[in-house]
């Protein structure tokens, strides 16, 4: 009898674990990484150097991500291959708000993500190129919300309302 309640409560243990680790192998990020993703600014000395872009000159970085260090990203955050079509590798920083294309400025943005914040660079963009803000205010802005926990549109995910970075992805 205490054989039995031994390979239940042990077998228990093994199907919890295993939905744990199903449910956490495929989930998507909703936040950059910290670890992974820093944001990173362009360069006058950056090989993807272009011109200077605003009243402010702010250094403008031409966009360069080529596929290898695409799959890289995806390889760092662990998005699995069959799943990677419902990502864009999104610059941290923006191009257009002086960011760089350095592996430290990427992530797997999720297109569910994405959608939260639709106009935001764009709005930024011309707050910049109209003066009303400055580019540390505007990386000010994406960083805070490129990095809530919460995103505006996805606030029914149970996971979000425990406060975790990551949920799961449909594809799989």
């Amino acid at each position: 009898m205490q054989k039995r309640i031994v390979v239940r409560v042990v077998s228990g243990y093994l199907v919890i674990g295993f939905f744990l680790s199903a449910n956490l192998a495929y989930s998507y990020p909703l936040v950059p990484d910290p670890e992974i993703t820093q944001g990173d600014l362009c360069a006058k000395n950056d090989p993807d150097f272009e011109k200077y872009a605003y009243q402010e000159r702010i250094p403008y970085c031409q966009r360069n991500v080529s596929w290898s260090r695409r799959e890289k990203i995806y390889d760092e955050y662990h998005i699995p291959s069959n799943c990677r079509y419902r990502y864009t590798i999104d610059h941290f920083i923006p191009l257009s708000l002086g960011g760089s294309n350095a592996d430290t400025n990427l992530w797997p943005e999720h297109v569910l993500v994405k959608a939260t914040r639709p106009l935001l660079e764009q709005e930024l963009y011309f707050a910049i190129e109209q003066g009303e803000i400055n580019q540390k205010e505007a990386i000010g802005i994406i960083v805070r919300e490129k990095t809530k926990e919460k995103q505006k549109d996805m606030s029914q995910s149970p996971a979000l309302e425990l406060g975790h970075t990551k949920v799961k992805d449909e594809c799989d």
